[in-house]
């Protein structure tokens, strides 16, 4: 689903810049910084809105300048390495710039698989090698996601645009599994005892990460009420993609194929997206009582 670009919704992506920007200006520059504070700060400001800007399109909260700016304040308190973004030095750009490459490939997909799209096929197949292939963290979870996708849309699969991306990502993430197995990152666990250990020790790291426990604590809340449980059903099947990718990377946790670090990582992303998600459809149902409410008035 894509949202709308208005006036003010450009004004809110400014603003956002214009601010990201100042708080940059008062950060003290490091004197090994190799790139000049007139040339990174600009660029780290962009890349940290165009972010921003692919969060909300994949969570649909670009609807509004208050969720926009909710989703900017989430994700500097929730998003996996966002300390990192600031530093002021060429590996906080490149890691700035690889963090959007997973939203973009997201929304990409999600725009054309309701499409016959017929051009592009081998750039959109590379871009899905080079996708999986480069995000150890969220690669295993998405390429589980992607394959029950395409299991639920079998009879249109291969008439809508997104199969290259599909198969690319595969690919990719196929080969990220054999070289981790190679160096001797991905080791199956041989026996139950080991199965159980590792599960432990994944989620004693998660209970440490401050998003999955809000992500536990807010579905856990409203699968209490029957408004709740509709309203979390209602976004999985908005959010069909995310939602499967959420329950793969749990899932996918205590085998950890590419390191225990990465798998986290991927749990923390995929959680952080679902308590969007859900904190939208929230919202949409307070404004919509609030209407009512409203109108019964007058």
């Amino acid at each position: 689903m894509r949202t709308g670009f208005d006036m003010k919704t450009a004004l809110t992506y400014l603003v956002i810049l214009g601010m990201v920007i100042l708080i940059l200006s008062l950060i003290p520059i490091r004197s090994d910084q190799v790139w000049e504070p007139a040339v990174i700060i600009p660029i780290t400001a962009i890349l940290f809105t165009l972010l921003i800007y692919l969060l909300c399109e994949i969570a649909c909260t670009g609807e509004r300048p208050a969720w926009i700016f909710f989703t900017a304040f989430f994700m500097l308190v929730f998003f996996p390495g966002a300390s990192t973004f600031f530093q002021l030095d060429e590996a906080s750009v490149i890691e700035l710039g690889s963090q959007c490459i997973v939203p973009f490939f997201i929304g990409q997909y999600n725009r054309v698989s309701q499409r016959e799209f017929r051009r592009w096929y081998m750039l959109m197949l590379l871009m899905g090698i080079f996708c999986s292939y480069t995000h150890d963290g969220i690669t295993i979870p998405l390429c589980a996601g992607f394959i029950c996708m395409a299991f639920l849309n079998r009879d249109r699969f291969f008439r809508s645009g997104c199969w290259p991306m599909v198969v690319g990502f595969l690919i990719g993430t196929g080969i990220s599994v054999w070289q981790a197995y190679n160096k001797g990152i991905s080791e199956p666990p041989s026996d139950i005892e080991t199965l159980t250990s590792r599960t432990t020790m994944a989620f004693q790291i998660l209970w440490d990460t401050k998003v999955f426990l809000l992500s536990v604590a807010l579905t856990g809340y409203l699968s209490l009420s029957l408004w709740g449980r509709k309203l979390l059903l209602q976004t999985a099947r908005d959010q069909s993609l995310l939602t499967c990718c959420a329950v793969f990377s749990v899932c996918t946790l205590p085998f950890a194929p590419l390191g225990l670090e990465n798998a986290v990582t991927g749990v923390c992303f995929f959680a952080m997206m679902w308590v969007l998600c859900v904190g939208r459809s929230m919202a949409l149902r307070f404004n919509k009582r609030q209407n009512d409410k409203t109108n019964n008035k007058t």
